[in-house]
């Protein structure tokens, strides 16, 4: 032993901070990807279009019950008094 000893000796790992990184970036990417489109989310609605003053009641309420904003009860009942008008 000369008590020399190369500059990188103590970098034998230096490679798992780069590895660690992209698998970091990939995992990241991934779930904002599945943010974006509708991946990550278990309903699906086909017309995603804002309530508008267009649309008839019956369309609307339609919508607001797809979306979760009312109840089954709710919406039966509402169905009924736009049927009957």
């Amino acid at each position: 032993m000369t008590g020399y000893e190369p500059i990188w000796a103590g970098f034998e790992w230096w490679w798992i901070f780069p590895a660690a990184m992209i698998v970091l970036c990939f995992f990241m990417m991934r779930g904002r990807m599945g943010c974006m489109t509708g991946w990550s989310s278990s309903r699906r609605v086909t017309d995603t279009r804002p309530i508008g003053s267009s649309d008839s009641a019956r369309e609307i309420l339609d919508k607001r019950y797809a979306l979760g904003e009312i109840s089954k009860e709710e919406y039966i009942e509402k169905k009924g008094d736009i049927d009957q008008t």
